[in-house]
C-alpha cells in the first residue's frame, strides 16, 4: 500500500488549508529571514568566518529547501522561488570534486572528514538528499539529485568499499531513511544497499559515543532486529525506525518488520504522552523509562513528534493497520501543532503538558544551579533550530498522508479526515470535512466504472457503532458513479485516564474533544490551576464557534480548594465551585505567558 503523493492529493479547504496559507505567507519567509540573519544561508558558500559554521546548519537549510520544493509545487511564489534557486546554486557550486559537501568540515576541519561519529555529517547529508528527492519529484529540478548521486558515490566508496572512515554508522540517524526515499524515486540499487549497510551494521561493534552517552543513546546497544524497546535520543531513534520500516517493505524483511512493530508498540503503550509527544527526558533528549512521563518538565521535542508521525505513515503503508492512523491523528492535532504559534512565526522546541510561570521566572533569577525548565513563550529561532523548518516541510507534505492506495487490491484507504481531493487510477474523490471541530464527512466519488473498495478509518475516540467496520475501518465496496457518500464520527467531550503506573497522572483526568486534547490556561481562569479538581461525571458545556482560532471551548464544573492562611493546617480546606474553561492544547500560549495544565485531580464533589 502506498501513501498518495502531492500530485495525487491536495488540501483545498478547511483547517489545514488555513495553516498552509500561513505557512506560505509567514512561516517559510520568517524562517528564511531568521536563518539569513544568523548566517545559515551564508555558510553554504563555504567561506571561513570569525564565527565558524555550526556542524548541523546544513540540515537546517536543507529542510527549508525541502519545504520550499513542496510549497512551490503547490503554489508558485516569486520570492521563495528566488531564494530556493539561489540556495541550490550556492550548494552546487561548493560541492567538492569528490562529491562531498559539508559547510563546516570542508572549510574548518577538512582533515577530519568522517573522523567523528558524533558530528552529524551523515545526518546533514541525509537532509540534503531528502531535499533533492522533493525537488526532483515535485519541481522536476534534478540539480540536487545529480549533486546527491556524486555525494552518495563518495559515501559508498569511503564506508562500504574502502572502509577507511573512523566510524561505521552515523551517530545521528537520518541518512538511512533519506537513501530509501531516493531508492523509491529512482530505483537505483546503490541507494538501498547503502541504507541497508548503515541499518545492518548498527549495534554490531563498539563505536564512539558522546562523553555523557552510552550505546543506547544512539540505538547501538543491539543489532536493530534484536531491539525490543525504544531507547536513547528520541529523534535519532525514530528516524532509524522509519528506515527500518522502509527497508522491511523494500526487502520483504519480516524480522525487520517485527522489530519495527515492537518498537512502535513500546513507544505508544509505555512512553508517549496523551498529546502524542515523545522523548520525555531533557538529558539526552531521550526516551525515559516506561511510564516516566512528567508534565511540567516534559521535553517532547517538536522534531520527535514529527518523526513519530512519519513513523506512523511508514507503518501504515507497511501493514495497513488502523492503529497507525490513530496515533498519527493524535500527534498531528496536538503534540505537533503545539510546536508552532497560530500566527506561524514562533516555535516551541519542547512541548510540556503543564506550565508554571512563576516557577520558571524564579528559576531564571538563579545565577548558578539553574534547573532545566521549559520556556514560557515560543520564540522565532533557537541556537539549535531544527524544529521550525521541520514543521514547515511537514505541513507542506501533509496532503500525502491523508490517502493510501493499493492498486493491486483496487483499494483506497482514507486515514486522515482532512478536506482534500484525490485523483488516481482507481478513483477521483473529493472530501469535505470540518475536522477537527466536527466529525461529519462528505465524499464525492467516481471510480471510473470499476469496483472500488474504500476504507475510512474510524477514529479511536468515536464510540458510534458501524455495521460495516473491518479492522478499524468503515468499508464501502461498489462501483461509484459520481456518488455522494456521507458519514459522521460524532465528537463529544470525553474524560481520559492514564495508566495508574504513570506516577504524575495517577488519580487524574484529562479531557478530549474528538481528536483534540484540551488544556486550561490561566488566561481564561482567574484562579490557581494547581488548586482545582474536577468531577468527570458533571455535565460540561461545549461551544463550537466558527472564524476563531479557539473554535472549541469547554466549560466544566470544578472544585477550587481555598488556600489556608498558614502553610499547613489540621483543617480541611474550604471549597468553592468554579467553572474551568478548556481550549485545544495546540492553541495554548498564543495570548501571552501564563500557567497551563492538561491533567487534573479527580474529585467526587
Amino acid at each position: 500500500m502506498d501513501n498518495s503523493n502531492l500530485k495525487q492529493s491536495k488540501i483545498n479547504g478547511g483547517f489545514f488549508a488555513e495553516r498552509l496559507e500561513i505557512n506560505v505567507q509567514t512561516t517559510v519567509r520568517s524562517i528564511h529571514e531568521r536563518f539569513a540573519e544568523t548566517g545559515r544561508f551564508e555558510a553554504m558558500k563555504c567561506r571561513k568566518s570569525q564565527t565558524p559554521t555550526h556542524i548541523f546548519w546544513d540540515s537546517d537549510v536543507a529542510k527549508w529547501l525541502e519545504s520550499a520544493a513542496y510549497l512551490l509545487h503547490r503554489k508558485e511564489d516569486a520570492q521563495i522561488r528566488a531564494w530556493y534557486n539561489e540556495t541550490v546554486d550556492v550548494i552546487l557550486s561548493n560541492q567538492l570534486p569528490c562529491g562531498y559537501f559539508n559547510s563546516y568540515f570542508q572549510v574548518y576541519e577538512p582533515t577530519n572528514i568522517f573522523k567523528r561519529r558524533t558530528d552529524h555529517e551523515l545526518y546533514c547529508a541525509g537532509h540534503l538528499f531528502e531535499a533533492a528527492t522533493a525537488a526532483s519529484e515535485y519541481l522536476h529540478d534534478d540539480r540536487l539529485l545529480r549533486f546527491t548521486a556524486k555525494f552518495v558515490d563518495y559515501i559508498y566508496e569511503r564506508f562500504v568499499t574502502k572502509k577507511d572512515t573512523a566510524f561505521t554508522t552515523p551517530g545521528h540517524e537520518e541518512i538511512e531513511l533519506a537513501l530509501l526515499r531516493l531508492y523509491r524515486l529512482t530505483r537505483k540499487d546503490k541507494y538501498k544497499e547503502l541504507a541497508k549497510f548503515f541499518i545492518d551494521e548498527r549495534g554490531m561493534r563498539e563505536e564512539d559515543e558522546y562523553a555523557s552517552g552510552a550505546h543506547m543513546y544512539s540505538q547501538s546497544h543491539l543489532p536493530v532486529r534484536e531491539q525490543t524497546t525504544a531507547e536513547g535520543h528520541a529523534v535519532r531513534a525514530i528516524y532509524l525506525y522509519i528506515a527500518m520500516a522502509d527497508l522491511a517493505e523494500a526487502d520483504n524483511d519480516s524480522a525487520l518488520r517485527n522489530a519495527a512493530e515492537r518498537l512502535f508498540d513500546d513507544i505508544v503503550n509505555k512512553k508517549m504522552y496523551i498529546t502524542g509527544g515523545v522523548g520525555s527526558a531533557h538529558c539526552g533528549e531521550r526516551f525515559a523509562a516506561a511510564y516516566e512521563l512528567p508534565n511540567f518538565t516534559a521535553y517532547n521535542e517538536t522534531c520527535a513528534s514529527i518523526a513519530l508521525a512519519l513513523f506512523c505513515d511508514r507503518m501504515l503503508r507497511l501493514t495497513g493497520e488502523a492503529k497507525y492512523g490513530h496515533v498519527f491523528e493524535r500527534v498531528l492535532y496536538n503534540g505537533l501543532l503545539s510546536g508552532i504559534s497560530l500566527d506561524g512565526k514562533s516555535f516551541f522546541y519542547v512541548n510540556p503538558l503543564e506550565m508554571q510561570r512563576d516557577r520558571v521566572a524564579n528559576n531564571e533569577l538563579q545565577s548558578v544551579h539553574r534547573e532545566r525548565y521549559p520556556i514560557i513563550e515560543r520564540v522565532e529561532i533557537f541556537d539549535c533550530s531544527c524544529c521550525p523548518p521541520n514543521i514547515s516541510r511537514f505541513m507542506e507534505e501533509l496532503a500525502s498522508f491523508i490517502w493510501y492506495i493499493d492498486d493491486a487490491k483496487g483499494e483506497i484507504t482514507l486515514s486522515q479526515h482532512i478536506t482534500s481531493t484525490l485523483s488516481c487510477d482507481l478513483a477521483d474523490i473529493e472530501l469535505l470535512s470540518d475536522f477537527p471541530y466536527n466529525g461529519k464527512l462528505k465524499l464525492k466519488i467516481n471510480s471510473h466504472g470499476k469496483n472500488l473498495k474504500l476504507r475510512i478509518r474510524v477514529p479511536e475516540w468515536c464510540d458510534k457503532k458501524f455495521d460495516n467496520v473491518q479492522d478499524g475501518y468503515a468499508v464501502y465496496e461498489k462501483v461509484f458513479d459520481n456518488e455522494i457518500l456521507e458519514t459522521e464520527f460524532p465528537m463529544k467531550l470525553r474524560a481520559v485516564y492514564a495508566n495508574s503506573t504513570v506516577n504524575e497522572d495517577s488519580g487524574k483526568v484529562a479531557f478530549t474533544y474528538g481528536p483534540l486534547i484540551l488544556c486550561a490556561e490561566s488566561t481564561d481562569n482567574s484562579f490557581a490551576l494547581s488548586a482545582v479538581a474536577v468531577n468527570p461525571s458533571k455535565k460540561a458545556e461545549t461551544t463550537i464557534r466558527s472564524g476563531s482560532e479557539y473554535v472549541v471551548s469547554v466549560k466544566i464544573p470544578a472544585i477550587y480548594f481555598v488556600p489556608h492562611q498558614s502553610l499547613y493546617s489540621f483543617d480541611a480546606p474550604k471549597t468553592e465551585k468554579k467553572t474551568l474553561r478548556l481550549i485545544p492544547y495546540f492553541a495554548w500560549n498564543n495570548r501571552g505567558a501564563g500557567d497551563m495544565k492538561v491533567w487534573f485531580p479527580v474529585t467526587m464533589l
